[in-house]
């Protein structure tokens, strides 16, 4: 080969190095450029995708809070409305929040006298075997307290209905004796009343509306034992329906014993808890009034010179 022939050979080979480099750095730039699009495209998604979340947790809380701020403070149809606009946003990883919400919205119709509906909660719950701070057996109970409390409030009362719910008694159905306490309470037939709940509680465990109903039977007969304990085990029962009438109660009792300072602690303790309640508030200003009467005469005789 001439060493014209080898010049040109070398010149090719650079030639054919050079397209090869350029070509190598030009597949590395698109693959940075690819990775960097990438990247910032994921970044993009993350930060959307967190402030929808966050929007959506956001809006969704606040209406929980809200609700449960109007139940608290007695106002249940429109705790009703919160709860169900908290319901209705969708939101990922809500469903425990969501079946919590459940129970608030049950009780805030149980409240406002709609038990058809809680009823319905209550059931879908127990169905679905949704995860709450309520145990199977406290939603069974619950869902019978609202239906009976549903056909207690629809249906006209009489002794063939309790008849009736007698016989299912006699059938083996002891669930039947909250039904037949709330018949016999509708006829102010109290002692009955006392029995049908005794034994139902004795069978099924006692609830809040259990213990505000008996408490309060007892506290108006002055028999002041027997609704303490009736206080006591609605306090301790883990049902949280109608604790703050059971509380009530329990600041009654105090006042009947003419331990006003004690009232007055339990009355705290109250409206720290429904701080939103005008019933409450008002028995702890009275109660606050009580302890820190001013002992100064309001009129003297100075006053009159």
């Amino acid at each position: 080969m001439s060493k014209k022939d080898i010049i040109e050979d070398n010149n090719i080979s650079v030639k054919s190095g050079s397209v090869r480099k350029s070509s190598g750095n030009s597949r590395h730039q698109r693959n940075v450029h690819l990775a960097v699009f990438c990247a910032v495209f994921t970044i993009i998604m993350i930060l959307g995708t967190a402030f929808i979340i966050v929007h959506s947790i956001s809006d969704k809380e606040k209406l929980r809070e809200k609700g449960i701020e109007a139940f608290k403070g007695g106002s249940y149809n429109e705790a009703v409305n919160d709860f169900k606009a908290s319901l209705e946003l969708k939101q990922w990883f809500s469903e425990r929040m969501d079946n919590d919400t459940n129970l608030y919205l049950a009780a805030a119709y149980m409240r406002s006298g709609e038990y058809q509906s809680a009823y319905n909660i209550y059931n879908e719950l127990i169905l679905d075997n949704k995860a709450t701070a309520l145990s199977k057996d406290a939603l069974n109970q619950l869902a019978e307290l609202a239906a009976a409390l549903d056909n207690i409030k629809n249906g006209d009362i009489s002794e063939d209905t309790v008849n009736k719910l007698n016989t299912e008694l006699e059938r083996g159905n002891k669930s039947t004796y909250l039904f037949l306490g709330l018949c016999y309470q509708k006829m102010e037939k109290y002692d009955e009343m006392i029995d049908a709940f005794n034994n139902y509680s004795d069978n099924y465990g006692i609830n809040t509306y259990i213990s505000y109903q008996m408490s309060s039977y007892y506290l108006n007969i002055g028999d002041v034992d027997n609704a303490v304990t009736m206080i006591n085990k609605g306090m301790t029962c883990g049902d949280d329906l109608y604790k703050d009438k059971v509380m009530f109660n329990d600041i009654v009792v105090s006042e009947i014993k003419l331990d006003y300072s004690t009232a007055l602690d339990k009355a705290s303790k109250l409206i720290k808890e429904y701080p939103e309640n005008e019933t409450y508030q008002k028995e702890y200003d009275f109660l606050y009034s009580r302890i820190n009467m001013n002992e100064e005469p309001v009129h003297t005789k100075t006053d009159d010179e």
